[in-house]
């Protein structure tokens, strides 16, 4: 019986993972199409769940929704390629940017939404939320640009305008401009943000010697 009790508490463990698992991909996929104006209907709708189901997983809309983009922020920094040894990182950089502007352009509405919300436009756990993507971003940008500079043998730290040019080209506002007004594809985006990216690069360094 124990053995019994203890399987039957194993399964429902299991089935309450898999539950809120479809849960908050549902949510990721909503506030992609829909941003902030998603409603927990439209979250259970898409997860093939009842609305009650939802609550039972997340108290509150704004705490489900803060738990999306929160592993959506953590599933994004994963599917980054690491970069390689040795000095020739351009390949690297490209594969990088294809990587990043194919994830931008899935990501939808809400990161632009996060991106330029004021904290106190938003709910304390969305609020949250978009400071862990803020801070993710920031690091992004930091990492990548100080590999480059030090592949290319830059003195020190990179400058903070070579930062933010880079920054600029991994955001997903460079993916959705191109994308929108001029009908790029993510991979296309990701070819013209490599250019830039190392035409920058190779100024920043001529200035730097």
């Amino acid at each position: 019986m124990a053995h019994d009790a203890g399987s039957a508490t194993s399964l429902a463990v299991e089935q309450r993972d898999v539950a809120r698992t479809r849960i908050l991909h549902a949510a990721r996929v909503v506030l992609a199409e829909r941003g902030l104006d998603a409603t927990v209907d439209d979250v259970a709708a898409a997860a093939g769940v009842s609305r009650r189901t939802v609550f039972r997983h997340f108290a509150t809309r704004d705490r489900l929704f803060a738990a999306a983009i929160g592993e959506g922020v953590r599933r994004y920094a994963q599917q980054i390629p690491p970069a390689p040894d040795g000095d020739d990182l351009r390949a690297w950089l490209l594969d990088l940017l294809v990587v990043t502007h194919r994830l931008n352009a899935r990501n939808g509405r809400i990161y632009w939404e996060l991106a330029v919300l004021a904290p106190d436009d938003l709910s304390d756990e969305l609020a949250e939320a978009a400071a862990e993507r803020r801070a993710s971003r920031r690091r992004f940008a930091v990492a990548v640009t100080s590999r480059i500079w030090q592949a290319r043998g830059g003195p020190g730290e990179p400058p903070s305008w070579l930062v933010d040019a880079v920054s600029v080209h991994l955001s997903g506002f460079s993916t959705q401009s191109l994308a929108g007004d001029f009908g790029r594809t993510p991979d296309e985006v990701a070819a013209v943000s490599a250019q830039v990216i190392e035409a920058a690069l190779a100024a920043a360094l001529a200035a730097a010697r």
